[in-house]
């Protein structure tokens, strides 16, 4: 009786320490229509992340802050999980990344009435007012060109209202978000708006993990397992397709 007793404690005690144990606490900024208290299921990014840590035998609890909160809480180790995050060499320093879980396409939009209006390269920019966003990590050579004219906000939907105003000649921005936008603010402008075909930049997003959590590699490990899973069996698609149809307008 006593040796059983005793595994039987020993089998608690190493649950009470097991990732497994306790729900994992994920932090993410706000962004609809990927994060957000108000979208169904809170948002695309979160269903996603969600599903694939249940799949993978995690309880999960979900914590929104604003971008650097989001980024020292997990840091420090006040969070386990970031939720949203794009990668680089900087970041690879302190944080190990799971697998893309969505991509994120980087478009430009215009007038349709502005028909000479075209973007195959840079070249195509000069000369024109291009709406963007402070801080926003945009592809290099567009950032550090000095040959286009940008005049930063904000934010999506002021430049989106300066193009409606013809205040500038074209913005970009996530073709998920600009469609989320226009959907909520600006349906009277909808047959007036198009997104041009030539993606800027594309880039994955990511959670990650702080490398001073001991748990790090297997949480990332199980998350990426579970991530190939919902892509095998049709989970993933479905999740996507039903987000995408609800926020999704056509321009």
């Amino acid at each position: 009786m006593k040796i059983i007793t005793l595994s039987l404690i020993s089998i608690v005690v190493l649950l009470c320490f097991s990732p497994l144990a306790s729900a994992l606490s994920i932090v993410a900024k706000e962004e609809a229509p990927y994060v957000g208290n108000e979208l169904p299921n809170q948002g695309l990014s979160i269903e996603i992340i969600n599903t694939a840590f249940q799949r993978a035998g995690y309880k999960t609890n979900f914590v929104f802050e604003t971008w650097p909160r989001t980024y020292e809480g997990a840091l420090i180790g006040i969070y386990d999980v970031i939720g949203s995050i794009w990668r680089n060499k900087e970041r690879e320093k302190d944080f190990v990344f799971s697998d893309p879980y969505l991509f994120h396409e980087i478009k430009f939009i215009k007038r349709k009435a502005d028909t000479e209006i075209k973007f195959n390269n840079l070249d195509d920019l000069k000369g024109l007012i291009i709406g963007t966003l402070k801080n926003y990590a945009y592809r290099d050579d567009f950032t550090k060109s000095r040959n286009i004219i940008k005049l930063q906000q904000n934010h999506l939907i002021q430049n989106l209202l300066f193009l409606t105003q013809e205040n500038i000649d074209m913005t970009l921005g996530d073709i998920r978000k600009i469609h989320y936008e226009i959907n909520k603010y600006m349906k009277s402008n909808i047959k007036k708006l198009e997104i041009l075909p030539q993606a800027l930049s594309k880039r994955g997003t990511h959670i990650a993990v702080s490398k001073s959590n001991p748990a790090h590699a297997e949480i990332i490990v199980k998350f990426n397992k579970a991530l190939e899973s919902m892509k095998s069996d049709g989970t993933y698609d479905a999740i996507i397709k039903k987000h995408d149809k609800s926020s999704i307008v056509i321009l």
